[in-house]
């Protein structure tokens, strides 16, 4: 199972290359920075949370539902950073601190490694937390 993943991985990772390389497309915005915090981090981050508070994915299948809630985070990470979102340094920073700590979480997803993975998370919160601190309404 772990060969799958990894040629799933590096084939993913691959063609991500191939289509980015691709002259014939160029990335168009489609969504503000509120829209993928709504629609694709905060289902993405409840996913997690339910994880956590039960102390951690119980079976392969949650482990492989927490890598790909990860990926989606990670995913909408990379997205605040393209075509002119970024509002300042609390943006750029906390999205390429989620980024990176978010190759620690998803390996611990998929090795199915509580320690990595909870370490990781722990890391993009801060990420995270480096842009709301700043932009994020504060709930009165």
């Amino acid at each position: 199972m772990r060969k799958i993943w990894t040629v799933a991985i590096i084939t993913c990772a691959m063609a991500g290359t191939s289509y980015a390389n691709d002259e014939g497309h160029a990335y168009k915005k489609t969504a503000a920075v509120q829209t993928l915090m709504e629609y694709m981090v905060k289902p993405a981050m409840a996913k997690i949370k339910e994880y956590r508070e039960a102390g951690g994915p119980a079976d392969k299948e949650q482990w492989q539902k927490a890598f790909g809630a990860i990926a989606m985070v990670t995913e909408a990470s990379q997205l605040v950073l393209m075509d002119g979102r970024i509002k300042d340094d609390a943006w750029s920073d906390g999205a390429k601190q989620v980024i990176e700590a978010a190759q620690g979480a998803m390996m611990g997803a998929y090795r199915m490694d509580a320690d990595g993975y909870n370490k990781g998370l722990k890391a993009m919160s801060a990420g995270c937390k480096t842009c709301h601190d700043v932009h994020k309404k504060k709930e009165e």
